[in-house]
């Protein structure tokens, strides 16, 4: 038995989707948005495992700290979490593999359709 995380490489399975309407006329929320979710991900990145299980025990109220503190360990040790909020077209092109191998996509959308980068200046 092997983690699925592991033998499944690099896959942007979390993305956040607003029109390009709002994000040009909500550019602050956008930015502090994007400030949160990698304050969250250098949190993870950045703290030891049972630091991390403390602060997310209450979100699992049926599962043990020393349970929660070896599942934390074990996505570092598998370098599970991201480092930065932003993804390759090479991880987005292998999320469109899996999508149409499980038949949940007709066809591949091209990466620079559906990316915005926005200036945080």
């Amino acid at each position: 038995m092997a983690s699925l995380g592991q033998l499944g490489g690099v896959v942007p399975y979390t993305s956040y989707n607003a029109k390009i309407s709002y994000i040009k006329e909500n550019r602050d929320i956008i930015v502090k948005f994007t400030r949160a979710i990698q304050k969250g991900l250098d949190f993870v990145n950045n703290s030891d495992s049972e630091t991390i299980a403390k602060a997310i025990v209450n979100f699992f109220p049926d599962t043990s700290l020393d349970d929660l503190t070896k599942v934390v360990d074990r996505y570092k040790k598998q370098d599970s979490w991201p480092t930065t909020t932003s993804f390759s077209k090479k991880s987005f092109d292998h999320l469109q593999e899996i999508m149409t191998s499980a038949g949940h996509l007709d066809k591949k959308v091209p990466y620079e359709d559906l990316i915005y980068q926005i200036d945080e200046k």
